[in-house]
């Protein structure tokens, strides 16, 4: 006899990103500057026929605090649990996947907002230190340092490097990478390279990783139409990747069947997203007193290094 197997869920993502407050940061960064501010529930279900009065259901601890675009179903709070639930068919992003016709198949997702207090989500130390920090004259450099510890084993890791975009009269490029000998000019360096299969980069608890990104500042003082000294420098963003289980921090999630069962879940995987702008103090001018007889105030001009 054929065994008729019912709907379970492909897959399961809980994607946790991170900033600073506003952002951006200047000179150095440290883990504690950076928050928790976006949860998104991704999932794929299959071998379903119908979704009618299906349910995505989560499990927050208590003194978690929720903002949330679309309105729950129901929320709730039952034995020191925050619990919110929404209909599945709600979920269901109708506008990218309705020319592709799955049958049985589609993904779901979810948008909510952390706020505070913050809870404990981060699964590394990250430092990114800018040397120097105030750089001055129409061509000048600055390292940037970039440190990893894994406080929770990540299986896999994506680094992204890049300048950002650059006013009138300024130009940046990345010279020099730690991770390669290329000394062309980029905007953009990724670990590990961007290839297929791709490369897999991992680290256990414990383990540390060190990039040094070399940045290129030059201006073009004819080109230039103000003079802004705080500078953008160096975008950041890592993407880190680990197994996981549904009932596992920042929130238990289960789907339930129009019957109030648990729909069975393969596979489970938890995503954090760090972003970070690293900012400096940039000038194509130094200023200079010039000689002056004694008893007379010393004008000051600016002369371009």
């Amino acid at each position: 006899m054929q065994t008729v197997r019912g709907p379970v869920v492909d897959y399961l993502l809980k994607e946790v990103s991170f900033s600073t407050c506003d952002n951006k940061f200047f000179g150095e960064l440290e883990k504690e500057m950076l928050i928790p501010n976006n949860l998104n529930i991704y999932g794929r279900i299959k071998r379903a026929n119908s979704l009618k009065d299906y349910r995505l259901r989560l499990e927050f601890p208590d003194e978690t605090v929720i903002a949330y675009l679309k309105r729950p179903l129901s929320n709730t709070t039952d034995n020191g649990k925050r619990i919110l639930t929404y209909r599945l068919e709600d979920l269901v992003n109708y506008d990218d996947y309705w020319w592709l016709p799955l049958g049985t198949e589609t993904e779901f997702s979810l948008a909510l907002n952390l706020l505070p207090p913050f809870p404990q989500l981060n699964p590394v130390d990250l430092e990114v230190s800018c040397r120097p920090d105030i750089a001055v004259g129409v061509e000048a450099y600055v390292t940037t340092t970039l440190r990893i510890k894994a406080e929770e084993s990540i299986d896999q890791l994506f680094l992204t490097l890049s300048t950002p975009f650059q006013s009138p009269g300024t130009s940046m490029a990345i010279t020099e990478y730690s991770e390669d000998e290329s000394r062309e000019n980029r905007q953009t360096v990724t670990s590990p390279r961007k290839e297929f299969p791709f490369p897999r980069l991992s680290l256990k608890k414990g383990d540390t990783r060190e990039y040094k990104v070399k940045t290129r500042i030059a201006a073009d003082l004819t080109a230039m139409t103000s003079l802004k000294c705080q500078q953008d420098l160096l975008k950041a963003k890592l993407l880190l990747l680990s197994e996981s289980a549904p009932s596992d921090l920042p929130c238990n999630v289960s789907v339930l069947d129009s019957q109030g069962r648990e729909i069975p879940i393969e596979r489970t995987m938890r995503s954090t997203v760090l972003h970070a702008l690293a900012q400096i103090m940039y000038s194509p001018f130094s200023i200079h007193r010039e000689d002056a007889p004694r008893k007379q105030s010393s004008p000051i001009e600016l002369v371009a290094q």
